[in-house]
């Protein structure tokens, strides 16, 4: 984990401040980039706490947390090493999370592997000062109930996916992702697929985008190296070990998280992409309202999903019945349904055709768009739009000979999307 990446992450329960213990480092030399978040949270060699804002301390482990926090040091250092090994402490509610093997481990309490975690934590107590080990082993995690998570046996069913894998051959494609000798039709698919959905995200040099769900992260990968600072959220560790595996050192950042409790800070992001994943979540509408929440104003989210007849192809009835992974589906009015409450804007199919020259005149109806589209699946586009007081706000910090045309245009797109023009 670069400790740049602590800049964009959240608790998943509680949306505080994250700070970064450290038990060990590894050597991580990669080619400069460009830093999009003021990397102030890098730590010395040997510190114990990563450098943080400073705070008011309430609890014995924000007490000890500030008198151990470093000096910040120099941003370049991000580019050097990784933490191997460590904890995420939220400075709200005292949780905190593991930081193991390189991944940030940021899921709800009724979602964590408590055993696991506990190993993690007695390895890095180890290697800290006694106060701040006895600080951290008095907050122990919660032990959160799955409450209104009706969909928390699918979730479980993915982060487990690996003891229900008896074909040694299984995750094997992850290590060439999207790549796949044995199966070049499915490869194109994916490559074509991602072309199509790439330009609806409006990305430009020094934005943020989060890849949700994004498995094996290839994805995540092609974006990283296009010059987004890219962050891949899956809940399944083992598919971003396989990633990390591929990839080495220089790879984009990665989390271990649930997509209906995204620990990615409010207003931080100008995308969240959902290429092939958003049909395995099932409370589609908190995932919406987690998209809107981390977006800043009109940030985009794009969905590159299977229609709604999914769930009935034999392939995906085999899936649910083997691997308990959900696969549902969606067309255009269902991403309505899951956009309500949100505040997302109207969602928009996007559309690939096939036509010749002669048939260009042709009426766009439903039944040419079916037999003529050049993709097998959905491409949906949606936009947290502008609050009207941000859009004049917004507008009257530019320069003055600017002024007043983009006030105009901003408020009255704002007023359209109100219903009020």
């Amino acid at each position: 984990m670069r400790y740049s990446l602590v800049g964009y992450l959240a608790c998943p329960v509680c949306l505080g401040e994250l700070v970064t213990v450290i038990a060990s480092e590894r050597p991580a030399p990669v080619p400069a980039r460009p830093f999009r978040y003021p990397c102030s949270t890098v730590a010395p060699a040997g510190a114990a706490v990563a450098p943080h804002q400073p705070a008011p301390a309430v609890t014995a482990l924000g007490a000890a947390l500030s008198r151990h926090a470093a000096a910040p040091a120099p941003p370049d250092r991000d580019n050097a090493v990784e933490v191997e090994t460590g904890l995420l402490v939220c400075r709200h509610c005292d949780r905190w999370f593991p930081v193991r093997g390189l991944l940030p481990e940021l899921l709800p309490d009724h979602l964590r592997d408590r055993a696991r975690d506990a190993e993690v934590l007695d390895t890095c107590t180890r290697a800290l000062p006694d106060d701040l080990a006895a600080a951290l082993k008095s907050a122990q995690p919660r032990r959160g109930a799955a409450g209104d998570d009706s969909g928390v046996g699918y979730k479980r069913a993915e982060i487990g996916i690996e003891s229900k894998v008896d074909d040694p051959s299984f995750f094997a494609p992850g290590y060439t992702s999207p790549f796949n000798m044995h199966n070049p039709e499915f490869t194109l698919y994916l490559i074509k697929l991602f072309g199509a959905a790439v330009p609806l995200l409006e990305l430009r040099a020094g934005h943020v985008m989060v890849d949700s769900g994004c498995g094996y992260d290839w994805t995540t990968e092609w974006l990283f190296k296009a010059g987004v600072e890219a962050i891949g959220v899956d809940i399944c560790r083992k598919y971003l070990d396989v990633g990390l595996e591929r990839l080495g050192a220089n790879h984009p950042h990665l989390v271990v998280g649930d997509v209906e409790h995204l620990p990615v800070r409010s207003t931080s992001v100008d995308a969240v992409f959902a290429y092939e994943s958003f049909h395995h979540i099932p409370d589609r509408n908190r995932a919406m309202a987690g998209y809107g929440r981390i977006l800043k104003p009109e940030g985009r989210v794009v969905l590159a999903e299977p229609g709604g007849a999914h769930e009935d192809a034999q392939v995906a009835v085999d899936v649910m019945r083997k691997y308990g992974i959900l696969e549902k589906g969606m067309e255009l009015d269902d991403v309505r349904a899951y956009v309500a409450g949100t505040p997302l804007g109207e969602p928009e199919q996007v559309f690939v055709l096939r036509a010749s020259h002669r048939e260009l005149g042709r009426k766009l109806d439903r039944v040419f768009v079916k037999t003529h589209s050049a993709l097998e699946g959905n491409l949906f586009r949606l936009s947290r739009p502008v609050a009207l007081r941000d859009a004049v706000v917004a507008a009257w910090r530019e320069p003055r000979r600017v002024v007043w045309p983009k006030v105009k245009r901003r408020v009255k797109t704002a007023l359209v999307r109100l219903g009020l023009d």
